[in-house]
């Protein structure tokens, strides 16, 4: 999947011309995007750091989490494809958010649970 910002690019502000994985479309670089969302209902922008993404029921989600908050609020959004053929982010609807939000938690903590036991194979 490929997130960009309204600039075209990531959000960490290269154009990864000498980027060694530039052929398989993912950023070379350390930074995670930096995109914009717009509140359809009231026109308030919120920004968002793309921090993760996986697929869950043949549905690709992104995992994001808000910028300028106090306390950052992750969220959880639909990928999906626009009119024009490209991807876009999608909220979720409210029946679907408890199943993805649980099945991202237990992705988490499997991810945990393998660093744990690497750790301990280095040891």
């Amino acid at each position: 999947m490929k997130i960009y910002d309204e600039n075209g690019g990531c959000g960490c502000g290269s154009d990864h011309d000498d980027c060694p994985e530039n052929d398989s479309g993912d950023c070379c670089c350390d930074e995670s995007a930096t995109i914009t969302m717009v509140d359809a209902e009231t026109g308030e922008e919120y920004q968002f750091s793309v921090v993760d993404d996986f697929e869950f029921k043949d549905q690709a989600y992104c995992v994001l989490v808000t910028v300028d908050e106090e306390e950052p609020e992750l969220v959880i959004t639909k990928v999906v494809e626009l009119d024009d053929g490209e991807e876009g982010l999608m909220s979720l609807e409210e029946d679907e958010a408890d199943e993805v939000y649980a099945e991202y938690d237990r992705l988490c903590e499997e991810a945990e649970i393998e660093d744990e036991d690497e750790e301990s194979e280095e040891e």
